[in-house]
C-alpha cells in the first residue's frame, strides 16, 4: 500500500536532504517549486497562471496550488510520495487530509542552531548542499552561496515559517498523525531516525 508523507520544517533543518534521500526506498520526492516548475513546462493554463504570478514576484494561492497537488496526486496514485515544502499553511493542510496522508513528520530544531548552519551552507554546481563545519564539500568540488543566504533573509524566513508552524502541528497533532525528527543530529542519525520511522508507519498500516 502507497505511504504518503509530509516533512514539514523551517529552511535548513534538512528536510529536503532526507527527503531525496527517501528516493533509494522508491518514494517520489515531491517538493513545491518542482510541481509548480512542471505545471509551468507544460504551458497549460493552470501553468501560465502560474507563470505570471511567479514572474511578478508573488506566491501562488492556496486554491491554485492545491489544484496543482490534485492533480499530481491523481497521476501518482499508486507510489509512495514525501512532500517536501507542502502544506506550508493550515488552508493546505485541511485541502491534504483526504490524501490518505500516513504522518506529518515535524524536523525539530532551535533557532540558534540553524542560523548557524544556514551561514555555513554552500552549494556544489550539481545542487547538493554542504555544511561547510559539519558535512564540507570533497576536495575540488565547486561550490557557491545562495544570492538570498545571508541572516537578515534567513531570520525573516524563520518568523514566517514559525508563525504558520504552530498551527501546523495543532492540527496534526489533533489528527493522531504528528511526528518530531531530531534535525539537530548529524545528516545520518536523521536517516536512521526518518528509516526507523518509515518501518514503524509500515508496520502499522494493511497490506
Amino acid at each position: 500500500m502507497p505511504l504518503r508523507l509530509t516533512f514539514i520544517g523551517p529552511p535548513g533543518s534538512g528536510k529536503g536532504t532526507q527527503a531525496k534521500l527517501l528516493r533509494e526506498q522508491g518514494f517520489l520526492h515531491v517538493s513545491t517549486g518542482d510541481m509548480l516548475r512542471a505545471e509551468i513546462g507544460g504551458q497549460t493554463e493552470r501553468g501560465m497562471a502560474i507563470a505570471a504570478t511567479v514572474a511578478g514576484g508573488g506566491l501562488v494561492e492556496d486554491a491554485l496550488l492545491n489544484q496543482v497537488v490534485d492533480a499530481f496526486l491523481a497521476s501518482h496514485a499508486n507510489e509512495s510520495l514525501v512532500f517536501d515544502g507542502y502544506p506550508r499553511t493550515l488552508p493546505q493542510a485541511r485541502h491534504l487530509a483526504g490524501c490518505d496522508l500516513a504522518a506529518a513528520v515535524f524536523f525539530e530544531i532551535h533557532d540558534a542552531v540553524l542560523l548557524r548552519r544556514l551561514g555555513d551552507r554552500v552549494i556544489g554546481i550539481d545542487g547538493t548542499i554542504y555544511d561547510m563545519k559539519l558535512h564540507p564539500p570533497p576536495p575540488g568540488v565547486v561550490v557557491t552561496r545562495r544570492a538570498d543566504d545571508n541572516p537578515e533573509v534567513h531570520r525573516v524566513r524563520l518568523a514566517a515559517y514559525r508563525r504558520e508552524e504552530a498551527a501546523l502541528r495543532e492540527f496534526y497533532e489533533a489528527a493522531g498523525l504528528a511526528r518530531v525528527i531530531d534535525a539537530e543530529r548529524p545528516m545520518d542519525e536523521v536517516k536512521a531516525q526518518v528509516a526507523y520511522l518509515i518501518k514503524d508507519l509500515r508496520s502499522s498500516r494493511p497490506v
